[in-house]
């Protein structure tokens, strides 16, 4: 029963959470790539492998905080694994750039650290999104 006036439950208030962050995180994506456009930036195929794991992050991050199935779990549990490893080898040439771009990756990484989470969770540690009729099948069930 709902009560006028109380806060909601905790679960709806992690799921606002996570679509707030999601939004603004889609926000900062889109001006920083408007950006880079209205600067002349170069397209090259570091760009579009950029763009797609981007959008992938991105997508796993909206479907965690919606709690919605979207394609195959096993494409998001790979999808995860290829953008953190994509990631971790694009710090490779940051570490060998020098401080200032070791620190400004940083700060950066900071911010998408809980997208990363998000997509990880998505992936391999949410079964009412994946099987939603197990859920539903074990609370039907009498227990003992």
């Amino acid at each position: 029963m709902k009560h006028p006036g109380l806060a909601p439950p905790r679960k709806a208030r992690r799921k606002i959470g996570w679509l707030v962050y999601a939004a603004l995180l889609t926000v900062f994506v889109f001006i920083g790539e408007l950006r880079n456009a209205l600067t002349g930036s170069v397209l090259t195929a570091v760009t579009l492998a950029n763009w797609t794991l981007t959008a992938t992050l991105l997508t796993a991050t909206w479907c965690y905080g919606l709690q919605k199935p979207v394609g195959a779990a096993w494409y998001w549990r790979a999808a995860f694994w290829i953008v953190l490893f994509a990631t971790l080898v694009m710090l490779v040439p940051v570490a060998l750039a020098g401080p200032e771009a070791i620190l400004f990756t940083a700060v950066l990484l900071a911010l998408v650290v809980p997208a990363y989470v998000a997509a990880f969770l998505y992936a391999h540690r949410s079964p009412r999104v994946w099987h939603p009729d197990e859920e539903t099948q074990s609370m039907l069930e009498p227990q003992p």
